[in-house]
């Protein structure tokens, strides 16, 4: 009988330097690998990512913001001073010493304002953007998925204008639309923010005592939900109403946006091999579309949300602007701009950075447990 050859001796070096016999060879590989999915992995990579990203914005801000400043002063500062202000900046960003609101007619550190103008901008959010998936996630798979003019021709006129009228004007349009219906049917004046105005509260005794300054509402700052906590049903309607007004103009001019994305996914999802698979072999057109072709769109849509929510914020702000939205995010900026106060706009910009990122991390997120292949090898 044959005797078996020897094992080569560069393998048996190899194994004793590492102190593994043959049979210990997969036991070393089993320690080595992560105890982590690739999942929990690409979630991490991502939440390590922040900080740094933020520190980038805060950069970005300071040089735009506080270096002319520093350099054309009346007592120009050195580089190193400079760079000295710019490690402070971050500290005191990050550990929410911000200033005090000196302008406005409180005296309030800027926490506590953010903190009262960021509640109706997230209520007007709450609303804006189911709206927008409503109307934006039907109307892209049906026009993408045509090939009949008659469809997808007036879809895209439609949403090509709606994206050459600014935000700011489709808002103001709506706004006189719905003016004249609005006032004969609550005697208020659809603008000035999402409970009634002032005009309201001093034609009907003065806003109640949840209402501070007759514009902030306690206890969690949520005009609906604190309208339905004290059982005011009548404020209850009208800052249901005037949400619903907003968050519909606000939808409208984000669907032009998100509208052109989205026709070009649904469109190279039609021509995959798969869809042509399914329809040569009978399946109908209606199930190709809602079942098929719908779940396969459905992550590369949150995708382009994700990438598109600064052009959503940036809608948002504009139509707070044009109701005049006294406390909403978008008003905000626009008074510290026109009055040139410019302290407040590194904090703004950072929260509102903060937002976008974890927003995008959040669809992010979605988007690669719907479709990991598509997400996570990037």
């Amino acid at each position: 009988m044959t005797e078996p050859a020897p094992e080569p001796p560069a393998a048996v070096d190899e194994e004793k330097r590492d102190g593994l016999g043959p049979s210990q060879g997969p036991q070393r590989r089993k320690v080595r690998r992560s105890h982590l999915s690739p999942f929990a992995r690409y979630t991490l990579r991502r939440l390590l990512l922040i900080p740094a990203q933020l520190v980038f914005v805060l950069f970005i801000l300071y040089l735009v913001i506080d270096v002319p400043s520093a350099l054309t002063g009346a007592s120009p500062q050195s580089l190193g001073a400079i760079d000295q202000g710019f490690v402070t900046l971050v500290v005191n960003i990050f550990t929410l010493n911000w200033g005090t609101a000196d302008y406005l007619r409180y005296n309030l550190p800027w926490t506590q304002v953010f903190a009262y103008y960021l509640p109706p901008s997230i209520q007007l959010a709450a609303f804006a953007l189911p709206i927008a998936a409503v109307l934006a996630y039907p109307v892209s798979l049906l026009a993408g998925w045509s090939r009949r003019p008659g469809l997808d021709a007036p879809v895209r006129l439609a949403t090509l204008g709606a994206a050459m009228l600014p935000a700011f004007m489709l808002g103001t349009l709506i706004l006189n639309l719905v003016f004249f219906n609005y006032l004969d049917w609550f005697d208020d004046v659809p603008g000035q923010g999402l409970i009634p105005s002032s005009g309201y509260f001093i034609d009907h005794n003065g806003p109640p005592s949840w209402i501070l300054y007759g514009l902030i509402t306690q206890p969690t700052g949520f005009p609906l939900i604190d309208a339905i906590l004290h059982h005011d049903w009548t404020i209850t309607l009208i800052t249901l109403t005037k949400t619903l007004i907003q968050a519909s103009a606000v939808a409208v001019a984000y669907l032009a946006i998100f509208f052109r994305h989205a026709r070009t996914i649904v469109r190279s999802v039609r021509e995959e091999v798969y869809i042509a698979g399914a329809r040569s072999r009978g399946v109908p057109e209606q199930t190709i579309l809602w079942r098929h072709a719908a779940r396969a769109v459905t992550p590369s849509f949150l995708l382009i949300f994700a990438l598109t929510i600064p052009e959503y914020l940036g809608v948002q702000f504009a139509v707070e602007v044009a109701f005049a939205d006294q406390f909403g995010f978008g008003y905000l900026i626009f008074a510290a701009l026109v009055q040139g106060y410019l302290a407040p706009l590194i904090p703004l910009v950072f929260l509102i950075a903060v937002l976008v990122l974890v927003w995008a991390l959040i669809v992010d997120l979605i988007a690669a447990r719907l479709d990991p292949r598509g997400v996570m090898s990037r």
